[in-house]
């Protein structure tokens, strides 16, 4: 052989072993993409193909370097693996053998999202490579609402969450025409995901369709949601209009008040109701016009309110009539839906009112460590986070805390009555635009709320519990009423129950173990 080639070879074969022995680790040119919940691979793998099994592999967050999932000495090492990532990874031990270095993440968390580094270390030395996750999650459809009129306008507001990364909000009107929003707020909630509250001002300009659109750019997905505004809203916008507008209700109800009050004194003038009589509540104490008209007498028929557990926060508890809510310790595992209070211990009636007068009656446990709170809000009430009780945020009600009642007005009204009524009588009067609450023993006045806005949209009975329990009153069962005595106090004209016939009470006291007594699980159970 010629001593050149000779040489070559010998060459050759001593750098071949140096080449073969370099680790090469190879991750995917793209990101990877995820939904919330599901589960993912992150792709990872030796090139050329080697057995990794007596090789050290370790898969650790970029940004802080903090371990995700390490494996050493053939087996799965847990010790300095990052508490968010226990129980949630997987290395495949099969496809080591084949230079496969796969990470699968199960229940991908909004958290997940970011780069991921890929290691691995043998004898013949040291690689890695990155691995780009993108984290997604499509939320709920948009909620459009009317809150109100503002600055001659009407104040829009589109509400959605269940959202990742956080989304784009686009309002149009009914030429397609993008129309930029007056206010936003994004939060997250306890996954981490994104909830979107974005608000518009229109004017008349705008008749027709006014649709919300939000898009998650990063899976090229959409929600979209419209409501139809009629060319009369706008003309309400205008001060004077509302006046007349206003005036013209009240002489109308004027009229029907006194035509009804004709119709009932020539039926019961004089007389204690009796029988279907019973059926109904002298409302007088709930639904007072002006001095005018506080001698009319209007007989309006009970709602039958019960609780909607779609909206209940996953820690009260509902008895199977949904008659009754209690605060329970430990948080259920319940649907996470748009409709459902997932901070405030909340929950809403499954009725709601827009005209009209309605009233239910509701009894709270009372003590030391109760703490609970009854009124009305509106249907579009944020229900993800925490919710400020007042009614700039639409929520018209009464708290009983620390032994006493209070206004939740803002700041908060305290009100001093002795004895603390626990039987509360709720008066809404869409119609007038205010909520009366009523001393349910003796009929006195506790306190009222008026001057709702115009647009308010659909209104539900609210109730929020955080030690004790609530319960609505028995159905088609009302107090006993009688006919006032001409020296009557206004609290005493207010009295629909009888002195001398007081109602028995709605809740027993509370077992000693905090649960429902058995007189309220049969009180349930008879409603």
């Amino acid at each position: 052989p010629h001593p050149c080639g000779l040489s070559v070879c010998l060459l050759f074969l001593c750098v071949l072993p140096h080449f073969t022995a370099q680790l090469k680790v190879v991750g995917p040119d793209h990101p990877v993409t995820a939904t919330v919940g599901q589960s993912i691979v992150l792709p990872c793998h030796l090139s050329p193909s080697l057995n990794a099994q007596s090789m050290a592999v370790r898969w650790i967050r970029r940004h802080n370097t903090e371990t995700v999932h390490q494996y050493e000495d053939g087996e799965d090492l847990y010790v300095e693996q990052m508490r968010e990532y226990q129980g949630r990874t997987e290395l495949s031990h099969d496809g080591l053998s084949r230079g496969t270095l796969d990470l699968q993440i199960v229940s991908v968390r909004p958290s997940d999202d970011g780069t991921y580094v890929c290691t691995v270390e043998g004898a013949a030395g040291y690689a890695e490579a990155t691995v780009e996750l993108e984290v997604a999650a499509i939320g709920s459809s948009p909620l459009v609402s009317l809150e109100g009129y503002q600055g001659g306008g009407i104040q829009v507001v589109c509400r959605s969450s269940g959202w990742f990364p956080e989304p784009e909000v686009l309002w149009k009107d009914p030429r397609g025409q993008r129309l930029p929003s007056v206010s936003q707020r994004h939060s997250h909630d306890e996954r981490g995901l994104f909830e979107i509250e974005h608000s518009l001002s229109v004017t008349g300009e705008a008749d027709g369709n006014l649709s919300c659109v939000v898009r998650n750019s990063r899976l090229g997905q959409e929600k979209e949601s419209s409501l139809h505004i009629s060319a009369p809203f706008f003309h309400d916008a205008h001060a004077w209009k509302v006046a007349l507008a206003v005036m013209m209700v009240a002489v109308l109800m004027l009229i029907t008040d006194l035509i009804l009050f004709s119709v009932h004194w020539f039926k019961t003038r004089g007389k204690i109701l009796t029988g279907q009589g019973r059926n109904h509540l002298v409302a007088k104490g709930c639904f007072q016009r002006a001095s005018a008209l506080d001698t009319l007498t209007l007989l309006v028929p009970a709602e039958e309110v019960s609780l909607d557990p779609d909206t209940a926060h996953p820690q009260l508890i509902l008895s199977e009539d949904c008659r009754s809510v209690r605060w329970g310790d430990t948080r259920q595992n319940l649907p996470n839906s748009q409709k459902r209070f997932d901070s405030s211990f909340c929950v809403l009636g499954r009725k709601g009112f827009i005209v009209g007068k309605h009233w239910w009656e509701v009894e709270g446990e009372v003590g030391a460590e109760s703490h609970w709170a009854v009124g009305v809000a509106r249907e579009s009430l944020r229900r993800k986070g925490p919710i400020k009780l007042s009614p700039d945020k639409g929520i018209w009600a009464v708290r009983y805390w620390k032994g006493k009642l209070e206004a939740l007005t803002s700041p908060p009204t305290p009100l001093s009555l002795s004895p603390v009524p626990k039987r509360i009588r709720v008066c809404l009067d869409c119609t007038g635009g205010q909520v009366t609450f009523v001393n349910a023993d003796n009929g006195a006045e506790i306190y009222t709320f008026r001057s709702f806005p115009l647009v308010w949209g659909r209104i539900c009975p609210w109730f929020c519990v955080e030690k004790g329990a609530v319960r609505l009153g028995p159905r088609n069962s009302t107090p006993h009423t009688h006919a006032p005595h001409p020296t009557s106090s206004p609290a005493s004209e207010a009295s629909c129950p009888s002195p001398d016939a007081p109602s028995a009470p709605l809740l027993a006291p509370a077992a000693a173990d905090g649960q429902l007594s058995s007189a309220q699980t049969q009180g349930a159970a008879s409603g």
